[in-house]
Formats: structure tokens, sequence, C-alpha cells
């Protein structure tokens, strides 16, 4: 529960990701002196899905019952004083820095309260003073600090500290932004979003990005911290509840969308809530929906949907993300994105892979060079020879992204579909396309890899 506000000053050095093993029962298990994959994934598996099950169980039968000792929850909230996006130049004052200690305080206090000390936050600030630059989602017309742009700072915070998910924020509001950008043709129709999240618990590491903002009038100094008394406080709750959201589809469950706040014409068995009429923004639904408390009746009768007390075990992000590793044949070349981003190629050059949890033993390969792509087969089509390659997340073809890593005697492993015929990414040659081929009783040398964690 201790909090550190460390100032850094024009960090610039882009600095490459050192994943740090997370410790505790959710790391995977552990490796040999030479680095490889000693123990068996399914082992790993086994022990998710049984986090699963009991959540599930609690859930289904409204137990609230609280954890005998609350999970340790770690977030890297970093503060980018100065962002521009072509003339607009937004910056952060000392009263803004002194306002978001603030808002981090009063989230990691709050956020703990609401949830009946099932998580124990710790929240790590900083300030970077190194100039960023925006990215406008050219669909809506707003701007938003993108996580590819501040990776190198994120990368840094985290050589040394395993962090479960990242909150980054911005100022653009105040006298001195407004007097700055008065000029610019676009002022007042162009501004930077409240809050977004592009990455969640489905992701390598969550990310949510907010705008700062004023304090209303009498809010600030906060009075009590275990009340979310700052609006800003509210806006990062509702980011990060979208973090969340994938519960629903890990748990097989009902779980609430962080908008079905708008009632039963869009989000159909849930009441509707007003904005900001008995609490700031739309508190009064999030509350309920952190304690497992929201009423919903779209099956026909009442049951309580959101976060139950063993949910909280599930949102680690150690959980599902198993590290970093590479993946080479049994010449020693790495699997590897080709020099077009979209399909895998063998490699003399090391390339690193995420590995995480895709349920029901499965597991999902994300190349570290492009966060956003998933090891993908061709289609989605479960034929012998079918190519496999590289495609964004798709959950509505979710077979298609997800690999089941079996164990060979000899210690390496075949990379297998997780369709019913298990065929098996085989890969002859850099300049073929790899496919899926069936396994004829011994596997052969070009469906084995030996699959090396990378420690820090």
């Amino acid at each position: 529960m201790k909090r550190k506000v460390l100032i850094i000053i024009s960090l610039c050095m882009i600095l490459t990701m050192i994943l740090v093993v997370p410790p505790g029962v959710n790391s995977l298990v552990a490796a040999s002196t030479e680095n490889k994959v000693a123990g068996s994934f399914s082992e790993k598996a086994e022990e998710i899905d049984q986090l699963i099950r009991e959540a599930r169980e609690q859930y289904l039968k409204e137990d609230y019952t609280r954890l005998s000792e609350p999970v340790k929850y770690r977030i890297l909230w970093i503060g980018f004083t100065h962002v521009k996006y072509g003339d607009f130049d937004f910056q952060m004052t000392d009263f803004d820095k002194e306002y978001l200690d603030a808002a981090a305080l009063n989230f990691e206090k709050s956020v703990e309260q609401i949830v009946d000390h099932n998580l124990d936050i710790e929240i790590d600030l900083h300030f970077v003073d190194t100039i960023k630059d925006l990215t406008m989602d050219s669909d809506e017309y707003w701007l938003f600090l993108k996580q590819e742009t501040v990776q190198s700072e994120i990368d840094r915070f985290c050589e040394n500290t395993y962090y479960d998910t990242v909150f980054t924020t911005v100022q653009t509001a105040g006298k001195e932004n407004d007097a700055r950008n008065m000029r610019v043709p676009e002022y007042g129709e162009l501004d930077v979003i409240q809050g977004l999240k592009t990455e969640g618990l489905e992701s390598e590491m969550g990310y949510s990005t907010f705008n700062l903002g004023e304090p209303d009038p009498g809010t600030y100094p906060l009075d009590d911290p275990e009340i979310p008394s700052l609006y800003v406080t509210v806006v990062a709750i509702h980011e990060w509840m979208h973090q969340l959201e994938y519960m629903g589809e890990m748990l097989d469950i009902e779980y609430p969308s962080t908008h079905a706040y708008k009632g039963p014409e869009s989000f159909p068995g849930y009441q509707e809530y007003v904005q900001d009429l008995n609490d700031y923004d739309y508190l009064e639904f999030y509350r309920p929906v952190l304690q497992g408390k929201l009423p919903y009746t779209g099956d026909g009768k009442l049951k309580h949907v959101g976060m139950y007390p063993k949910m909280w075990k599930l949102i680690r992000r150690d959980v599902l993300n198993q590290g970093t590793f590479t993946i080479t044949n049994p010449d020693g070349k790495y699997l590897a994105l080709n020099a077009e981003g979209t399909g895998l190629t063998l490699s003399e050059t090391e390339s690193r892979w995420f590995i995480l949890y895709g349920l029901e033993g499965n597991y999902i390969f994300v190349p570290e060079q492009d966060r956003e792509l998933r090891m993908d087969l061709a289609e989605g089509w479960d034929k012998e020879g079918n190519p496999v390659h590289l495609y964004i997340r798709n959950p509505d073809y979710r077979d298609a992204q997800r690999w089941k890593i079996k164990e060979n005697a000899d210690q390496t492993y075949c990379i297998c579909t997780a369709y019913s015929s298990g065929r098996a990414l085989t890969f002859s040659d850099p300049l073929d396309d790899p496919t899926i081929q069936t396994i004829a009783g011994t596997p052969e040398k070009t469906q084995k890899w030996t699959i090396t964690r990378l420690e820090h």
C-alpha cells in the first residue's frame, strides 16, 4: 500500500524491454540453468484453470466471502508533463503535478475500500518531462497519448519492477494551456480525449490514458482519500474497469460492459444510471460492478454481476501473461516476424515473443515487435497445409489464434492448433510459409521448437 513519487527529467534513451520474472504461485515453472522451459505448460494451465473454476463458482453462488489475503496489484502511473500535436502545446504546472499525486492516492485508497480490501494496490507515480507527440484518432477527431509513443519510458520503469498495468496522464486544461493554445485555429474543436483504454487483461499489459482536467470547487485538497472525490479519480476507475471486461470471456459468464450504465436500450438486462446525479460520473454504477453486486435481469431472473472476490486473483498480469520467450528450431534459428511484419520467418537474429494463456489449455503468441498482432491460422481453417501468419486480435475467431504447447520426449515442443486435429506448426525453410501439418507419430524436425524463457 506504499506509494512513491519520482520526477524524471528528459528521458530520451530508447531502452530494450526486459521483463522481470514475476514471483509467487502465478509464476511460470522455473527455468533450468540453461534458461530452457523445464516444466510443462499444461501444469501451468491447470493452475490457472483452477483459479477460473473457483471464481466462476463464487459468481454462480453469489458468494461474497472475502479473500483470506488481498491480491497485491501494482500500477505504473506516468504523468507526461509536456505533449504536443502540431501547433498545440499542452503542459502541466506544479499544481497539476500535486493534483495528479492526489488523484493517484485517491484511486488507490478508494478502490481498495470499494472492493472490501480484496485488493492491495501499490501505485508508483512518475513524472516525465520529455516532450511527447499526441496521436489523432482520424475517425473521431480527438487526440490521445498512444502506448507505442511512450513505450520506451514504460520499458525503463519496468526494468526493475513488475507492474500489472500502466496508466498515463496529460493535462490540457488550465489558464496557461488556454493562453498558450488560443491562437491555434482548431482550438475548442480538437482536444485530448478524457479517457481511453487500449489494452486490458487480454493483452500483454494493460494500458489506459487520461486527461487530468482541473478539480471541481471544494474537492481539493482531499478530505478523505478513501472517498473517490476527485473527478479524474472516477475517470481513472472507468478506464481501468474497461481493462477488466475480459473477465466475462475468461469465466464464460455475464459480465457488464463499463458502458452498461446506458440501460436496457443499449444493454438489455441493465438499468439506466444518470451521469453526475448522485455521484461523480457514473460512480453509483461503477461501485456495484467492482463489488459484484450490479443487478442484471437479462436472462429473465435477477442475478448480481461484476467482480466477485476470487476474480481479483485473475487480474494480476502474471496470471495470463506467461512471460517473454524466444522460440527456435533445431538449427537454432529464431521464429520471427518477416520483413513485412505480417508473416513468419526463420531468422539468425533473436526475436522475442510474449506467451499469453488463452484459456482451456491454449496459449496465444504475441510478437514483442508488434503487440497488436497474434500468431494466427489463416481464415481459421483447420486443414492440412493451411498457412500460419500474423493478424490483429480477433475474438470472433478465437481458436484461429490459440495454440496448444505439447512437450516432446526430447524437451522440445510442438505448437499445435487449438482445433481438434492438433496439427502442428511446421516450418522447413525461411523462404517457405509456415503451415499446420499432421503429426505422424513422432514429430518431424520441422515441427519441433525449443521455447526459452528470458529472465532478468
